[in-house]
């Protein structure tokens, strides 16, 4: 039976999304919404389109059969939805999409796109800014991102590890993507745990002590799995014993918020009320109180521009040599860890950074820290992630709806944690996010007009070229190992397909 809710408030429209398929990279193969949540939607009289995509984790059948209609041109619906960015030439004017944009840091490489967005009057509605009103996210892969990224570092700490010469447990342990779903994977990790108990680890290395960093979806997806092999969690009062005398018949877990590392300059204490308003009035310890005993640093801070990093490169240097491996899940390039400059992938997933030499190499077998810092993590678990997401954005879909009828921002009747996530609309930045101009000017050291009608990021367009340059270069540099990466994908589209 059809809802009547629709019919109500729009009776002279039908409402219609879209589903379009994911063209940011090779390997995304998530969605916004799973077949049974757009089963629900169709059963209200809502119309659902899916645009083709064989790469995508639920199949073309499955969203028939839940009601969507599969198709190429999505010009019909008013709200487009997707989960990461879209190509510039793919935007269609006037509609509202919905997607993580990764604009509201005023981050550079997305600017281009922010611009079309703008001179195309696109309405745009970010999925990390539907908050609740203490500003905390309601809709999010990071529980995902948390499990791709601890099973991604600890096969890379198992590799790393052999190719100097330790056998150790963590070689049994694959990349993410490379397991059917997360059952399989903790499954491996319960195996895992069995050689930890028995005396596997390489005791030359001394006591294993993984450092998770914020207390958030992500480091809490990450510990869901760490759960899973012989392990004592311990305050960062307690490293230095831990990293001296610690069993090595099991692993440590050390959780780090920000009480444990953040002092107000003046006198030492932290407030976290003050913190939140004025982080520049703060630094951090970690690089003194918390880094020399980690083996592992599985990050998941979420960080501002203004935060103190966790480490900064001029820093790196005091690290220890007891520090194996960085897992930045939160993949911000010159972020909390500032060194990590550029986000690995998961066909390079992994580089080493060497502290002394200031470099970033490639072969495991270099002198340094290993690094991993995928920013699409989630997608190598995707039919979990997929529904994980759907489930938590559905109850919001309608009011997007809402918004995407609407003929002004000011005319949009949803509800505020819809209406606040609203980048763009009319062709202009909303009031809310009107501060993206000022990041733009700090940026270039230019005037830029996003506050007029027709002449918003002019001078991308050099900008734009240069970006489509690079891209086309990048493109070309993995055709020469282009055997590689079809292996690798056609054994991660295999195994997600037997779904």
């Amino acid at each position: 039976m059809r809802g009547k809710r629709w019919h109500l408030d729009h009776p002279r429209r039908t409402p219609c999304l879209a589903i379009r398929r994911e063209t940011i990279n090779s390997w995304e193969r998530r969605a916004p919404l799973a077949p049974k949540h757009v089963k629900q939607l169709t059963e209200k009289g809502i119309k659902v389109l899916v645009q083709p995509f064989e790469n995508r984790a639920y199949s073309h059948e499955e969203y028939v059969n839940a009601g969507a209609i599969v198709q190429e041109d999505l010009a019909e619906a008013q709200l487009v939805m997707s989960v990461k960015q879209i190509r510039i030439d793919d935007l269609m004017s006037n509609k509202t999409y919905a997607f993580f944009s990764h604009t509201i840091k005023g981050q550079s490489e997305n600017m281009p796109m922010l611009d079309t967005i703008l001179k195309r009057k696109i309405r745009l509605i970010d999925y990390e800014k539907i908050c609740d009103d203490e500003g905390r996210r309601l809709v999010m892969f990071g529980k995902w991102a948390g499990y791709a990224g601890f099973l991604d570092i600890l096969h890379g700490l198992g590799q790393r590890l052999k190719f100097l010469g330790h056998k150790n447990p963590f070689e049994r342990i694959v990349m993410a993507h490379d397991y059917f779903d997360s059952k399989e994977a903790v499954e491996a990790l319960k195996e895992c745990g069995e050689e930890i108990n028995s005396g596997a680890l390489p005791t030359s290395l001394g006591p294993m002590i993984f450092v998770f960093t914020g207390t958030g979806n992500v480091s809490q997806g990450s510990r869901e799995l760490f759960k899973h092999l012989p392990h004592e969690y311990v305050e960062p009062d307690r490293l230095p014993e831990i990293a001296k005398n610690g069993d090595m018949n099991k692993i440590y877990g050390c959780i780090v918020s920000r009480k444990h590392h953040l002092r107000r300059k003046i006198d030492g204490q932290f407030d976290p009320t003050e913190f939140e308003a004025f982080p520049e009035r703060y630094e951090s310890n970690f690089i003194t109180k918390i880094a020399p005993y980690a083996s592992i640093i599985v990050n998941g801070l979420f960080w501002r521009a203004n935060d103190p990093r966790l480490i900064k490169t001029l820093d790196s240097t005091k690290l220890s040599s007891k520090l194996i491996a960085i897992c930045d899940i939160s993949a911000d390039p010159n972020g909390s860890i500032e060194f990590m400059t550029e986000c690995t992938t998961i066909e390079k997933p992994f580089v080493i950074y060497n502290p002394e030499m200031g470099i970033t190499t490639s072969r495991l077998t270099d002198p340094g820290i290993l690094i991993c810092s995928i920013d699409n993590m989630p997608t190598q678990l995707p039919r979990e992630a997929t529904e994980h997401f759907g489930n938590l954005l559905l109850p919001f879909v309608e009011d997007m709806l809402k918004a995407a009828q609407a003929t002004s921002f000011n005319k949009i009747n949803c509800v505020d944690e819809i209406k606040n996530a609203i980048i763009t609309s009319n062709g202009h930045l909303t009031k809310k996010y009107d501060y993206i101009h000022e990041l733009m000017v700090k940026q270039l050291g230019k005037k830029i007009n996003t506050r007029a009608e027709e002449t918003y990021f002019g001078d991308f367009i050099d900008v734009t070229q240069e970006i489509e340059c690079k891209n086309q270069k990048f493109s070309k540099s993995f055709d020469s190992a282009g055997l590689l990466k079809i292996m690798s994908q056609k054994k991660f589209l295999t195994q997600h397909n037997r779904a």
